[in-house]
């Protein structure tokens, strides 16, 4: 059996603990709609051109897309790539490794890694996708706790498209004030934020810096900036 029939074998046995997904790409990619059709939930599990046979490589991700926001997203960014995600992140990096994390799925790893991922997945990532099975839930959420899923997932600025979208200003505004009177880089987005207003241009498709693109988003969405955290 080759490296890429194992971990294909992998996928559809991570596939095997986890209910009312459908396989694609040979179960690289697990996909599943929530109740109203339009929010949609993937797990996808990559893999690495390095393996061999005592060291294969499984890398999971999980993200959360909207297919009304996919639609949003190109009306106002100009970007006809978008893709309506309104959150995702790697495995490791929601769960207690709290890093990029792979796992090896060769030989007797076989089993034990397989049984972790699933485990992680039930335990880390279907609470998430619960959440957002309903947008009304998964909005009062952001709106209190930003992405603090758990005690794991760190807090991003990456649901507010999703926001600017399906919510009011007044949510959309507390969601951005609240990433950024906790956030590290709160001085340079200060900083950013009154840069744009003497800006005549402002391009949505690069970023200066990890969270310019959503800075500027909610600038442009006229979303203000609390007095408090100035």
């Amino acid at each position: 059996m080759d490296t890429k029939e194992i971990f294909l074998n992998a996928c559809h046995a991570v596939a095997d603990q986890l209910e009312g997904f459908e396989r694609y790409k040979n179960g690289q990619r697990l996909k599943k709609s929530a109740s109203d059709k339009d929010i949609f939930f993937e797990i996808t599990f990559q893999s690495s051109s390095m393996n061999h046979s005592s060291h294969i490589m499984m890398i999971p991700d999980m993200a959360v897309y909207s297919k009304a926001l996919k639609k949003w997203q190109i009306k106002h960014t100009g970007n006809e790539f978008s893709n309506g995600l309104i959150y995702g992140n790697h495995l490791g990096y929601i769960t207690p490794h709290h890093t990029w994390k792979k796992w090896n799925v060769a030989g007797l790893s076989f089993e034990k890694s397989v049984n972790e991922i699933a485990d992680h997945i039930k335990k880390y990532v279907l609470p998430i996708f619960d959440l957002f099975n309903s947008k009304e839930n998964a909005i009062g959420f952001l709106k209190n706790n930003g992405t603090r899923f758990n005690t794991y997932t760190e807090d991003s600025l990456g649901p507010i498209d999703f926001l600017l979208c399906c919510s009011d200003k007044e949510t959309s505004e507390l969601f951005f004030n609240n990433y950024i009177r906790n956030s590290s880089l709160k001085k340079k987005i200060l900083s950013f934020y009154e840069k744009l207003k003497t800006e005549e241009h402002i391009g949505l498709n690069h970023s200066e810096f990890v969270d310019a693109r959503p800075v500027k988003l909610a600038y442009l969405n006229n979303l203000s900036i609390d007095e408090s955290i100035k």
